[in-house]
């Protein structure tokens, strides 16, 4: 707290010292500083004393509380801009054309910083991802924990790893990104994805009783996130043209050259898919270990027949 008021006390004493040198100096030049120094005072302790410090800081949701410190740091920024750029510019005409200049310098010699800006924006504005989505730009995936004007950080996941988990590696992605290359969110609007798991089994195994085994194992495992997700999806379609598909886990048949392929279709939340899928995995190895009539296919060549082959013995004559 401190801390906090250590800038608006010096702000006043800077206006105090400015106000003093009047009595010596009369200079239009003092006033308009005089007047700055006022206006950055009032907007500090509206923005980052009384909006931060009573009541951002108290709001008990952290996502909540976060876009609320990032916007209001935002227009406290704004807000000084405007007030110094007012204060000291007369003509609107100069305004307008300085306003044109500096735009058109900001964007030609720093392009990169002007695209990450512009981003940054779209993501703002368009509500593209928030603070605790999962996100995928490129070839980069990961949990948002961080979103400025210019970059987004994300806790990264995959790379060496083989499914969805953190590497532990903060990525930095610029936030132009979002403007040339599709954005994968996992969680916006909807916490669920559908997930797969294909078994092969082998022709003389009891293929339905395979089938049925395994829609038994996956609905007992997803029956609570399945009823969670009808919800969401139902939401959905208040705000989203959407087709609604069922949520019910299904097993597929498909047949191959070397075995009988049964596929799961389950619906998991998004953070959870390797969890939920090493669980039902475990399930269905442990169900087909309790039955003689399902067995587990692999990669195997049969060699139905071979050409007669017939052994010579040349023989001298002498």
């Amino acid at each position: 707290m401190a801390r906090s008021w250590f800038i608006p006390l010096f702000l006043a004493v800077s206006i105090v010292s400015l106000w003093l040198f009047t009595f010596l100096f009369q200079s239009t030049y003092l006033t308009r500083g005089i007047i700055t120094l006022i206006l950055v005072l009032i907007i500090y302790i509206i923005f980052r004393l009384l909006l931060e410090d009573k009541f951002i800081r108290k709001v008990s949701s952290s996502d909540k509380r976060y876009y609320l410190s990032k916007t209001s740091y935002f227009l406290y920024l704004l807000f000084n801009f405007v007030a110094v750029w007012i204060i000291w510019v007369e003509d609107i005409r100069t305004l307008l054309l300085g306003f044109g200049l500096v735009a058109a310098a900001f964007t030609i010699s720093i392009q990169d910083v002007a695209k990450n800006f512009v981003g940054g924006l779209a993501i703002f504005f368009n509500n593209i991802y928030r603070v605790g989505d999962r996100i995928e730009i490129g070839s980069k995936k990961g949990d948002v924990i961080d979103i400025n004007l210019l970059y987004t950080s994300v806790m990264e996941m995959r790379e060496w790893l083989s499914s969805d988990q953190h590497t532990g590696r903060i990525s930095f992605l610029p936030n132009s990104l979002v403007l040339s290359n599709a954005v994968n969110n996992y969680t916006k609007d909807f916490n669920f994805v559908w997930d797969e798991i294909a078994l092969p089994i082998t022709y003389q195994s009891n293929w339905r009783k395979a089938q049925t085994l395994i829609l038994q194992v996956v609905a007992q495992e997803t029956h609570m996130m399945k009823d969670i997700a009808e919800e969401e999806v139902s939401q959905m379609e208040k705000k989203y043209y959407i087709t609604k598909g069922s949520t019910d886990p299904e097993v597929f048949v498909r047949l191959t050259d070397n075995w009988i392929e049964l596929t799961a279709r389950y619906v998991t939340p998004a953070r959870q898919r390797r969890m939920t899928r090493n669980r039902i995995s475990r399930r269905i190895l442990e169900e087909i270990e309790k039955s003689e009539e399902i067995k587990i296919a692999s990669q195997t060549i049969d060699i139905v027949g071979l050409p007669p082959i017939r052994l010579e013995k040349d023989n001298d004559k002498n």
